[in-house]
């Protein structure tokens, strides 16, 4: 069996190969109109875009488990010869693949992606002092559409693939045998299993976000969006990325385990909703 290192890789080649065909349809002026043509009137235009959103799916889900095969040797860090900054890397790219995720489900702007969108930009509004500005750089709907969130989409996917697999360069080779794995994972889902999309007529009573979006979902209903959607998303990562750094890892473990399972418990809470 390949190493999730190769699978995360082999994934994120899947989504970026499939992206390319998915771009070449898709319109940044009419996002809704060419992501429905594309489903419906295009020659296997439905499966290029399965394609792509389900091999996305699988290369965060293959990082995460990435990341938690080496969280659970990281007794091992005080004695290995490999930089603490590897960690960091790994652990901060999760984030950005979130962005990746979420921006995608933002483009094709059918009603979830509407929802997405306006809360999206609330977020980054809500950022002390710095709010507008963000909103500006990394959204700004009014005045610009969907160019900077287009433009964010494929900025993080370079960055994902530059910052995440430079260390890897001398160490993790992507053979073929593993590539042709991930495409035939990618590829029978894809053949049964179309991408998510509210088509017109569909009756949206309530607007659930991705899936690994429940949890602040439902969290935004009861706290201010600076705590639910930024900070208390934030924690993990923090305490992921200090893992490596600290002798005191109990204490970071504990806090890591009851945010997992506060997190745990509001998606369950978004789902029954």
């Amino acid at each position: 069996m390949p190493k999730f290192g190769e699978l995360t890789t082999a994934f994120f080649l899947v989504a970026i190969f499939s992206g390319f065909v998915v771009n070449y349809q898709y319109e940044l002026t009419e996002p809704f109109v060419s992501t429905v043509a594309m489903e419906t009137v295009l020659p296997f235009g439905a499966f290029w875009r399965a394609l792509h959103f389900w091999s996305g799916q699988f290369f965060f889900l293959a990082l995460l488990y990435h990341a938690i095969d080496h969280f659970w040797d990281y007794q091992a860090f005080s004695r290995r010869l490999t930089p603490k900054g590897h960690w960091t890397i790994m652990v901060f790219t999760l984030p950005g693949a979130i962005l990746i995720l979420f921006t995608g489900y933002v483009l094709r702007l059918d009603a979830t992606g509407r929802a997405a969108a306006s809360i999206y930009e609330h977020l980054l509004r809500s950022v002390p002092l710095a709010g507008t500005a963000l909103d500006r750089l990394m959204a700004s709907l009014d005045q610009e559409g969907l160019n900077r969130i287009y433009i964010i989409h494929l900025l993080f996917t370079c960055l994902i693939w530059g910052i995440g697999t430079w260390y890897h360069t001398k160490k993790v080779l992507l053979g073929p045998k593993t590539f042709l794995l991930a495409s035939s994972i990618a590829i029978f889902i894809s053949l049964f299993i179309h991408a998510p999309i509210d088509l017109p007529g569909a009756k949206v009573h309530l607007i659930k976000g991705p899936w690994f979006f429940l949890g602040i979902q439902e969290l935004l209903r009861y706290l201010h969006p600076l705590v639910a959607g930024i900070i208390f998303p934030a924690i993990p990562v923090v305490l992921l990325g200090a893992l490596s750094w600290t002798k005191k890892r109990d204490y970071l473990l504990i806090l890591l385990g009851l945010w997992l399972l506060g997190y745990l418990s509001l998606t369950i809470m978004a789902i029954n909703r």
